[in-house]
């Protein structure tokens, strides 16, 4: 009799773990990300014009993004720019506004190249993401290492939590089994972390993206202007284009 009581006595504590646990899943809120990209290292060469161009600007450039979400869609969208000066130095795809439907796996970007302005309508991108085992918290969030590869050399590292059950991310980043809370972009010197998250209902009326006015494009019509438009950049036109896709 003891053991049936002992039994029903765990199974009952576990049913409240459970319970208590699936309370605490996030499933709607916004979160603020930080856009932070080492400026210093966008020159490849070391010279006295490189160095006096260090020397006007700041080491970083640090933007503010809110990803607002629930378990349907999603909208990113810069909320504070970095205004500092000469902070605009080698700005490429740098005001995104992402719209995702998880739903029906639509995706629709405003992208600004430059003096070309995008509005891209297709599939959300697939990643092939592999899970790694590190962690590290981020915003107060346990999160677990991932990493992919895109554009076949650009390497991806994210971190991403189980605690919000939504499979999104800043910029275009999906596809892991929670939210993304970290990117880093090694060859870009570029990280997007998540400073602030904030648990509350999301209407789908307010993750619709503005209307546009820009020309609707798909992803096979915008990689193709923009591979004709670097064509002659040389060893700039690899980080043009992977700044632009992320």
């Amino acid at each position: 009799m003891n053991n049936y009581k002992s039994f029903f006595l765990y199974a009952f504590m576990l049913l409240l773990v459970q319970t208590a646990s699936a309370q605490q899943l996030v499933l709607s809120g916004k979160i603020t990300f930080e856009r932070k990209e080492n400026l210093h290292k966008q020159f490849t060469e070391q010279n006295s014009w490189t160095e006096q161009m260090m020397m006007r600007m700041p080491k970083y450039r640090i933007d503010q993004f809110q990803l607002s979400f629930n378990t349907h869609k999603t909208l990113y969208k810069i909320t504070l720019e970095d205004e500092s000066p000469m902070a605009s130095w080698w700005r490429v795809a740098a005001y995104n506004t992402v719209s995702n439907n998880i739903d029906t796996r639509q995706y629709t970007a405003e992208k600004t190249i430059y003096e070309r302005n995008y509005l891209i309508e297709d599939s959300m991108p697939q990643y092939q993401w592999k899970l790694l085992g590190e962690y590290r918290e981020v915003a107060g969030y346990n999160c677990r290492k991932a990493a992919t590869i895109i554009m076949d050399s650009l390497y991806i590292i994210a971190f991403y939590t189980d605690e919000i059950p939504v499979s999104a991310g800043p910029e275009s980043f999906n596809g892991l089994p929670g939210m993304v809370l970290g990117i880093v972009v090694p060859r870009l010197n570029l990280t997007y972390f998540a400073t602030k998250i904030e648990t509350q209902p999301v209407a789908g009326t307010d993750l619709l993206p503005k209307a546009s006015k820009n020309k609707k494009t798909n992803f096979l019509s915008y990689k193709a202007e923009l591979n004709k438009a670097v064509k002659d950049w040389g060893e700039y036109a690899g980080k043009v284009l992977w700044k632009a896709n992320l």
